[in-house]
């Protein structure tokens, strides 16, 4: 099986699930980062780089969207250049969020994309607003629910959505739960 990781920074949270593919010799696994912190046996890891940053000018609810978007396409670049040299993965597997995978479906339409959904940011009742006891202002409220919109893209296209946690799980809306589901990373013992 031919395997594509996609994660903002190399190895991340498929460290060892990329490894343990990689072992396996019926297995060719590459992975796109735009940032390589390690090695892992057997990964043939891709750098791309964005053209440049989110513009100081961009409305600050919408940079992270920007980011994403500027991450997107320079993974879609990076995926390209390995499609010339042959490579066309049967999985695709993306950390969402960031923007890498958010459009390596429109390139590999035949593979199966799977994303790996860490958190939904919500402005009550969640990590932001903890330490002020649930009372974030009106800014920052919404800033957070824009914050969502790659997430959200990422999601639609997902033949696969993948939670670590129950809890990460419940931090998305009720109605789009039942694309989610629960698969711990492990514990590497």
């Amino acid at each position: 099986m031919r395997i594509l990781f996609v994660h903002d920074r190399f190895p991340g949270q498929f460290r060892h699930l990329a490894r343990a593919l990689a072992a396996d010799p019926g297995n060719e696994v590459h992975f796109l980062a735009r940032v390589v912190e390690d090695e892992v046996p057997g990964v043939t890891p891709t750098l791309f780089q964005p053209s440049r940053t989110a513009h100081a000018t961009t409305h600050h609810y919408v940079r992270p969207l920007e980011t994403a978007v500027l991450n997107g396409q320079a993974a879609y670049r990076a995926g390209a250049a390995l499609k010339r040299r042959g490579f066309r993965p049967d999985l695709v597997y993306s950390h969402a969020g960031f923007g890498p995978g958010l459009y390596l479906p429109e390139l590999f339409p035949d593979a199966r994309h799977a994303g790996y959904f860490e958190w939904f940011y919500r402005g009550r009742d969640s990590d932001a607003a903890f330490l002020v006891q649930n009372r974030l202002d009106e800014n920052s409220l919404c800033r957070l629910k824009t914050r969502n919109a790659g997430i959200l893209l990422e999601l639609a296209a997902a033949d696969l959505a993948i939670c670590p946690t129950e809890f990460q799980r419940q931090q998305f809306p009720e109605a789009l739960r039942d694309r989610l589901t629960t698969l711990h990373d492990g514990i590497d013992t």
